[in-house]
Formats: structure tokens, C-alpha cells, sequence
């Protein structure tokens, strides 16, 4: 059994920094090529967080052998073609959220991974917060009763949307759906459980400018047990938050109390519970703020709009590592991945057709 992964960065632009100095502080994880259309950015990944080459030609990095591994870290709509050709080299794949643009990408991605054996896990990387981990321990051991209600935002400020690809659907795939939504979405199926989604409705639109995605969404959803309102905007303007304004909220809502976290505020997570076993007279029956893990100062990578000390990074990454090396299973993995796909889908049909719609398989 190998003791190392080697591994290529496909993508040198903004979120791949992130990925790219989280792998530098998992021990078992060696960085063989950092790739990209652009050979200066490759060339800047090389030199910056230590790659032993850099390159243009993706299929030539994929022949090497010394390549186990393909973390993908580009614009939204080209992630489904580069999971294939890394599927097809024998190459495991941990892909930047969303984890296609497309259901029929999902499921061809899906099938592929289950054909080669190979691990196929996207990065929802707020599933390694340690408050998402604390609040489903919480959820887990009943001490909010039955959740019923979930609801969340993720909201930060765009001021120029004539330069980033986020706003071009020929690069992006989608709006602010697909690039923030769909982090809530995530993580409001991993806090639940999982459960059973039943239906879908959403409105969104270009609301604050002439561009030709979604800016601004509101989805909500329908599960067995629970409701979960998830909303989001690229061109909110208000003071606050981590960096840009930038608005991280959600809340787990449950018949006997609550779990909520906000990126910007200090501390982020606290919970209420009226489970007597719980809590003790001298609180008050009041919010408590439980002691969490704190990341180590050089293990923190810079988010607009998460505290340091929570840092998912590396945890993220260490463990897409363990699985690959170990055999076993990985935590949001390409089921997980065409779940979501399944409901943002929904989402985007609900809001053409104007009505609820029921959610496909």
C-alpha cells in the first residue's frame, strides 16, 4: 500500500490557493504538478507552494505515474469534462464545489468513478468547519429534538461584474445558485442527516444589474422531516461580516432547541437546548457557546468569511488523503455531489416554470 499521493493541481486561479496550501500541510500528500491554461499562474503555483513541475498540457500530466491524484480548481462549467479525462487516467478526484453544471455531468461522473474504483469527493469544504461536525453531533444525539426547520444565507458584495467569470454562464454555469447556494445546500444535507428531499421551489433573477446569471436566489426545499430556506445574493451591500460584507449564516431549528453559527460573529456557534440533562440552572436556560477545536495558526488558510481559528482546509484535505491511501469512504462523495445537483436543478426549472416541483432521481 503506497504511503504518499501524488498529486496535480488543475486550476492556478483564486480558490485553488486555498486547496493548493492545504495540501503543502498534509504530510502524505506530494505536489507534483500544478496545471493551467495560463503557464505564468501554473508557473506562479510551482514556485509558491512548492510543485515539483508545472504545466499546460493536462493528458501529459495525467500519463505520469507518479499522479494519483487531481484536485480540480477551475471555473464551475468545466468541471465535468476534467473529472472524465482524470476518471479515464486512473486518477482519484477531489473537484471544487459544485461538482458539475449539469445533472447528466453528475451522474456520468458518478458512473465512471463506481466503474474505475476511484474516489471521487467534492469540496464542500464548510462540512470540516468544526461547528458543522459539532452541530451534527448535537443534532445526532437529540439534543434539539426533531429538526424542522433549516435556514441559511450566503451573501457577499460584487461590485464590478464585467470581470469575473462568475457572471459569464458560458464559464460559470450558473449564478450565485450554483456558487453560493449550493454551499448550504451541502451542508444542510449533511447537518440532517441526508434526508429524504421531497420537493423544490425557487425564485431568483438578475436583480441589481444587466448580466446574464442569477445574482440574487431564494430556495426552499421540502424534506421528509424538515424545510430548509437557503439564500443567497453576489451584490449585498452592508457593513459587516468577515471581508466585503461577506454574510455566512445558518440554523438548525428543532422542537426542543436550536444550533445556529454566523461567520461574523464571535464566537460563531451556540446553541439552545431545553433537554434538562443538558444544561445546568446556572445558565439561565440561555445560549451556550461550546468549546470548540481551534486550528493552529500555521495550518489557517485566509477565507473571506470564515474565522481563522475554524480553518476547514486542511482537515478537508487530509482527509480526501487518508481515503484515497486507506480505501475509505470520503465524506461528501459523487452521490452526495448529484444530490445536490438534483435539487439546484430543481431549482432552476422551479423558477422557470413559477411552481413547486418534485425532485428527480
Amino acid at each position: 500500500m503506497p504511503t504518499t499521493l501524488g498529486i496535480a493541481m488543475v486550476g492556478c486561479g483564486g480558490i485553488a490557493r486555498s486547496h493548493a496550501f492545504a495540501l503543502t500541510k498534509v504530510p502524505d500528500a506530494k505536489l507534483i504538478a500544478s496545471v493551467d491554461l495560463d503557464e505564468a499562474a501554473a508557473l506562479r503555483f510551482k514556485e509558491r507552494f512548492g510543485f515539483e513541475t508545472h504545466s499546460t498540457d493536462l493528458a501529459a500530466v495525467l500519463a505520469r505515474t507518479d499522479v494519483d491524484a487531481v484536485v480540480i480548481s477551475t471555473s464551475s462549467k468545466s468541471h465535468g469534462p476534467l473529472i472524465i479525462q482524470a476518471l479515464e487516467a486512473g486518477k482519484h478526484v477531489l473537484v471544487q464545489k459544485p461538482m458539475t453544471a449539469t445533472v447528466d455531468e453528475a451522474r456520468a461522473a458518478l458512473a465512471l468513478a463506481d466503474e474505475r474504483g476511484l474516489k471521487l469527493m467534492v469540496s464542500f469544504f464548510e462540512l470540516f468547519l468544526p461547528p458543522v461536525e459539532r452541530a451534527r453531533e448535537i443534532i445526532e444525539a437529540g439534543l434539539i429534538g426533531e429538526p424542522f426547520l433549516f435556514k441559511a444565507i450566503m451573501a457577499w458584495h460584487t461590485p464590478d461584474v464585467t470581470t469575473s467569470w462568475r457572471f459569464d454562464p458560458a464559464l460559470a454555469g450558473g449564478g450565485i445558485m450554483l456558487d453560493g447556494n449550493v454551499h448550504h445546500v451541502s451542508n444542510a444535507l449533511y447537518l440532517l442527516g441526508n434526508p429524504e428531499v421531497q420537493s423544490v421551489y425557487a425564485e431568483y433573477g438578475a436583480l441589481t444589474a444587466d448580466i446574464d446569471v442569477e445574482d440574487t436566489a431564494v430556495i426552499v426545499i421540502r424534506t421528509d422531516k424538515a424545510i430548509l430556506e437557503i439564500s443567497g445574493s453576489n451584490r449585498l451591500q452592508e457593513p459587516g461580516g468577515a471581508t466585503m460584507a461577506f454574510k455566512d449564516q445558518w440554523a438548525v431549528y428543532g422542537t426542543k432547541g436550536t444550533v445556529q453559527w454566523d461567520a461574523a460573529a464571535r464566537p460563531t456557534f451556540r446553541v439552545f437546548t431545553s433537554e434538562p440533562s443538558a444544561t445546568n440552572t446556572l445558565l439561565g436556560n440561555g445560549w451556550i457557546s461550546p468549546k470548540l477545536p481551534v486550528q493552529a495558526a500555521d495550518h489557517r488558510e485566509f477565507s473571506m468569511h470564515i474565522n481563522g481559528e475554524e480553518s476547514p482546509w486542511v482537515p478537508e484535505h487530509q482527509h480526501f488523503v487518508d481515503a484515497c491511501l486507506n480505501d475509505t469512504p470520503v465524506r461528501s462523495d459523487a452521490r452526495f455531489g448529484l444530490k445536490t445537483q438534483l435539487i439546484l436543478d430543481a431549482a432552476y426549472e422551479s423558477g422557470r416554470q413559477g411552481r413547486k416541483l418534485p425532485i428527480g432521481s
